[in-house]
């Protein structure tokens, strides 16, 4: 729960909407190669591409991987 409340915050500009969809669609993906290019080309760039949240990105998607493992 901590996770997504810093994730809506840090790396969503406070958008629990925008994270609730960016997990919609990460979940359609088949592999993390996949998820992690969408999170890099289409999520990133509409954030400011995370400047600055390098942690909290690490952390994001570090979970997301293991989601694929």
């Amino acid at each position: 729960m901590n996770d997504k409340i810093a994730f809506v915050k840090h790396l969503f500009g406070n958008s629990d909407e925008d994270y609730n969809r960016v997990l919609n669609q990460l979940i359609t993906y088949d592999n993390f190669d996949e998820a992690h290019n969408f999170i890099e080309d289409m999520v990133k760039p509409d954030y400011n591409n995370w400047e600055g949240k390098e942690d909290y990105e690490q952390r994001f998607i570090a979970i997301i991987e293991k989601k694929f493992a």
